[in-house]
């Protein structure tokens, strides 16, 4: 079972809240702090997930924390959730703006976090309460630019049906070996990789918001590019020295069944269409290697075959899901690129 049981006691709470209020330090902006990590959670109508999320935030075992929940225009009862929250515990920021999506809501996480690493958690899902002590000690030891840690897979019922944690060659990785190795095995696994169980998401890695401010990188908003965290996190690599990894599964992925990402549209491998094209131009503005490049057909791949799934697990009517397959299937642009993927090929 995965269910979230274990809290610390408010006694215990109130000492770790008390050890912290007396410490000064300055931030990555040069401004006095108490927080050496930011957390950021964009919220929108998630009245129902959000007290586990916010609750596993609250009673991580490393206290020093600042956190940020943007309510990104909810409609339900979300915003007055956070403002709840926030009158009962003076580290947490709330931030009600108007509806822009999740990237807007991380940016704007972003812009108002003050700690010198950053993590973004998504609303519906939880963490290990040890969490964020283990990357912070990670950090302290190899001073990395970002930790990156596994993750579980957890049903309606709360048990945890799959766990991907990090299988790698060596656990910290310099510029030179992120864009040859790191990067390209993080992007999609081939046979030949050397690093395995690498997640591109926002939620599986903590940065450091110094690498973040100085470059002025921000999250492309999914309304404009559907996988907003592979297409950015791909453009944020390039600032990154240093990169370490947790082989841990410390973050709960809540498997949603109402989640966005199950509904079949219309317009959907168009839109995944356009995220291969909008990596590969931006790689190549980058001056990426071919071997970051011929990656990008995995994602483009493993999209294309859930949007096929979820068309066949749909409610349209037949002639419908035939010829929204055959919409995909007789694309030539799709043959091309599938030409490129070849798992077992160990490329240049």
């Amino acid at each position: 079972m995965c269910i979230y049981t274990k809290f610390y006691s408010e006694l215990n709470y109130k000492k770790s809240i008390s050890k912290i209020k007396n410490t000064k330090r300055y931030n990555c902006k040069g401004n006095k702090t108490m927080s050496r990590i930011s957390v950021v959670v964009p919220i929108y109508n998630v009245e129902q997930y959000i007290d586990k999320c916010i609750s596993s935030i609250l009673n991580q075992s490393f206290t020093d924390l600042e956190i940020i929940l943007v309510d990104d225009g909810s409609k339900d009862k979300s915003g007055e959730i956070c403002d709840r929250y926030k009158s009962k515990d003076n580290r947490i920021k709330v931030i009600h703006k108007q509806n822009e999506g999740l990237g807007m809501a991380r940016n704007t996480g972003i812009e108002n976090a003050t700690g010198d690493y950053i993590c973004f958690f998504d609303s519906d899902d939880y963490l290990e309460l040890t969490a964020i002590e283990k990357l912070y000690k990670l950090a302290e030891k190899t001073d990395p630019d970002i930790v990156t840690y596994g993750y579980s897979k957890v049903n309606d019922s709360g048990n945890i049906y799959e766990k991907s944690i990090p299988n790698v060659k060596k656990i910290t990785y310099e510029k030179k070996e992120i864009m040859e190795e790191f990067l390209p095995d993080m992007i999609f696994e081939v046979e030949t990789s050397d690093n395995h169980n690498l997640h591109m998401s926002a939620w599986a890695s903590m940065y450091s918001l110094k690498v973040i401010l100085n470059s002025g990188w921000r999250f492309v908003s999914e309304r404009e590019v559907i996988a907003e965290d592979v297409y950015s996190l791909m453009v944020l690599y390039q600032n990154i020295r240093r990169v370490s990894v947790l082989e841990e599964a410390l973050y709960y992925y809540c498997d949603n069944g109402a989640s966005l990402t199950h509904v079949f549209r219309k317009d959907r491998y168009k839109k995944i269409k356009y995220f291969h094209q909008a990596c590969i131009k931006k790689a190549n503005e980058l001056k990426y290697s071919s071997k970051i490049k011929l990656r990008l057909a995995g994602p483009y791949y493993n999209f294309t075959l859930a949007a096929m799934k979820m068309i066949v697990m749909s409610k349209n009517k037949k002639q419908e899901k035939i010829e929204a397959l055959n919409e995909i299937i007789l694309d030539q642009y799709l043959r091309n690129v599938l030409e490129t993927l070849d798992v077992g090929k160990k490329d240049k």
